[in-house]
């Protein structure tokens, strides 16, 4: 059974995310991490103007405070561009799930973009596989190679039939595969995992800025100890 005070936070979190709850097992007691880059500040000194930068780190913050936050720069006239940093591990030592907090979203009804990032580096052979499963996917990509010109490497940039040394060229790959339905991505995403290749898939929400129940519906969908950066601008500078 809920503590009273447990019983509150639910109350809150019900409140902003009806579709959520009704779907999943939510713990709210849960902390985040909030970063606020502050607007660029011109100041005079020594006859020159300098710009002066200030960043804020606010940490373990539950749920309702983050919203909390939120509301109050809005309050004071600042426009707010918000970005999610999921942490590396989780507290159970495996990778967030980018599928989950898709699916929370989509549950909330928040159209996103899905974007894989791999930056993959090896030997011709091994990254001809890796090109093979993009392609695939019919997703394009970009392939980039670096030479090493030494006294005892068997490199010639003049000679193109060099240029595949295992000990001295090596190539990176780049996919350019992304899609606003998440599913898109896994039979990629997958392959790649299998590989032991270093991916993850980014995901952007598509909702309106400066709104807080939008912020909040977003928030939601992220796992504990996430970091919830807001970059201001237009303060209002008669705000308070």
């Amino acid at each position: 059974m809920l503590t009273k005070n447990r019983n509150k936070k639910f109350s809150i979190f019900s409140s902003h995310f009806p579709n959520l709850c009704s779907h999943l097992d939510i713990i709210v007691d849960m902390t985040y991490q909030v970063k606020i880059i502050y607007p660029k500040e011109e100041a005079a000194e020594n006859n020159k103007l300098t710009e002066r930068t200030f960043n804020e780190f606010i940490d373990g913050l539950e749920l309702e405070e983050v919203i909390t936050q939120y509301e109050q720069l809005l309050t004071k006239g600042y426009s707010i561009s918000v970005n999610f940093a999921p942490p590396q591990l989780d507290d159970k030592g495996t990778e967030p799930d980018p599928f989950m907090i898709a699916g929370r979203l989509e549950l909330a009804g928040i159209p996103y973009k899905a974007t894989l990032k791999l930056k993959a580096s090896g030997d011709y052979e091994s990254m001809v596989k890796i090109a093979k499963m993009i392609e695939q996917q019919d997703y394009d990509y970009d392939i980039s190679a670096k030479l090493q010109i030494r006294e005892n490497s068997s490199v010639d940039f003049e000679k193109e039939g060099s240029w595949f040394d295992k000990d001295y060229t090596k190539y990176t790959i780049l996919p350019k595969a992304s899609s606003q339905d998440i599913a898109d991505l896994k039979t990629l995403y997958d392959a790649l995992v299998e590989e032991h290749q270093k991916v993850t898939i980014n995901i952007k929400a598509k909702v309106k800025k400066d709104d807080d129940d939008s912020f909040a519906n977003q928030l939601a969908a992220y796992p504990p100890e996430t970091m919830i950066i807001f970059k201001l601008t237009d303060a209002d500078i008669y705000g308070e």
